[in-house]
Formats: C-alpha cells, structure tokens, sequence
C-alpha cells in the first residue's frame, strides 16, 4: 500500500484504464455504504461525478473521508482492483470548466471527451438535452468531487501487507 499519496506506475496504470469504481462513504449515523459508480483517474487525483440531490454527495458534504475500489470490468478473465482511499473536496464550475484540467478531471466533466482538454461548445438551448453532463453541472444539478489519496495500492499489495 502507497502511503502519503504516492502511486505506483503499476497502480497508476491500472486506475486510468478502468471506470469501473465502487465508493464507500459514511451515512448520517456513521454506518459505511457503497456506492457502484464511474471512476475518473488521472492527474494524480481521482474525479467522481454525481448528482448533487444524491446520497453519495450528501455523504460526501458530511464528512470527507471516502474509500474507492476500481476493478476491472464485470465479466473479465482475471479480476484486478486498486484500492484508492483519501479526502474529497467539491470542485467549483470555475475549476471543473478551467482552460487546462488534469485528464481524469476531463473525462469527468465530459465522459465522451477521451480525457481530452476540448470542452464541449453548448449552445444555452442545447444545454438541457439529456446526457448533457457538462450542461447539468454549470446549473448545478451534477457536481464533481476531486478524491485526493492518502492511501493507494494494488488489492493484492494490500491482502500481502
């Protein structure tokens, strides 16, 4: 396990080419819950999107300390994971929509960007269409948390240590 949020090339890899993710949070009582969801790695961060009216980011609101595998894909000949935790912090429109981003901060505001810098050119009447991720978090209704790791490692580095 990589302390300090250090991560292994190894580890590294592996998280840029996954989207695969499975988010732990804690609930109001301080009970964990998991969430399946889409993962965003890149830049040294890892990137989650969500609706802001979720549990998830209610959780997330309430209390920072997050914990996330990335797997491979469901069905795969041979099962890896990358165990992610740390701190999430919501990220401003300003920092989401900057001329420049990380690519997994990319991916997450536009998913069909291939992590490229390009933003999507939305006209105001556009921007209501469904599956128009970057128009719903301009108004507010998704949102993305920017994970920075306290702990990254692969899941057998894990088991062995």
């Amino acid at each position: 396990m990589d302390n300090g949020g250090t991560i292994s090339e190894e580890t590294g890899e592996f998280m840029r080419g996954t989207r695969r993710l499975f988010m732990v949070t804690l609930r109001k009582d301080g009970s964990p819950t998991c969430h399946p969801m889409a993962a965003f790695y890149g830049g040294g961060a890892l990137y989650l999107n969500m609706y802001r009216a979720s549990a998830k980011a209610k959780n997330l609101g309430r209390d920072d300390r997050i914990a996330c595998l990335l797997t491979t894909p469901y069905g795969a000949d041979q099962f890896k994971a990358a165990l992610y935790k740390g701190h999430s912090r919501e990220l401003s429109n300003e920092e989401v929509f900057a001329d420049e981003v990380p690519e997994g901060l990319a991916w997450a505001r536009n998913p069909r960007s291939g992590g490229s810098q390009e933003q999507p050119d939305i006209p105001p009447e556009e921007e209501r269409k469904i599956g128009d991720t970057a128009g719903r978090i301009k108004r507010g209704k998704r949102m993305i948390f920017e994970v920075s790791p306290d702990e990254v490692g692969m899941l057998q580095d894990v088991r062995e240590a």
